[in-house]
């Protein structure tokens, strides 16, 4: 029997949608969602990498679990991923509003290609 759950995955996608619902109406707001894409990138990557696991893939860094995603069709845009683990990895410098401008645009398309990959992976469990 399948141990694996999405459920963590689905959970913060969901929080981000929310989130993403309406424009922010402060900067608070907007750097609240983007800790919430900071932390649905994390389980994103996570989730892939048991996945990826359970199908008899060895991975590690986030990096190679895109790379790995890719290499056997599960997401169509590598280079699209790494920006986001770009973004992910800028969050550190959240002070600078145009680093958090850069990164708040980059979330509908992180949405779009995480639901595809949430989906993709939902497909690879059954």
């Amino acid at each position: 029997m399948n141990k694996i759950t999405l459920d963590n995955y689905k959970k913060a996608l969901k929080n981000l949608d929310e989130a993403m619902a309406r424009p922010p109406a402060n900067l608070l707001e907007r750097d609240g969602i983007i800790q919430r894409f900071e932390y649905c990138l994390e389980v994103s990557w996570k989730s892939s990498k048991k996945v990826l696991e359970y199908h008899n893939y060895k991975t590690d860094t986030p990096r190679n679990i895109v790379r790995d995603l890719a290499q056997i069709g599960w997401i169509n845009n590598p280079e699209e991923w790494i920006e986001f683990l770009e973004a992910r990895n800028k969050t550190s410098h959240i002070y600078h509003d145009l680093v958090a401008d850069e990164i708040f645009k980059l979330i509908p398309a992180f949405l779009n290609s995480s639901h595809e990959l949430l989906s993709k992976l939902e497909e690879m469990l059954k």
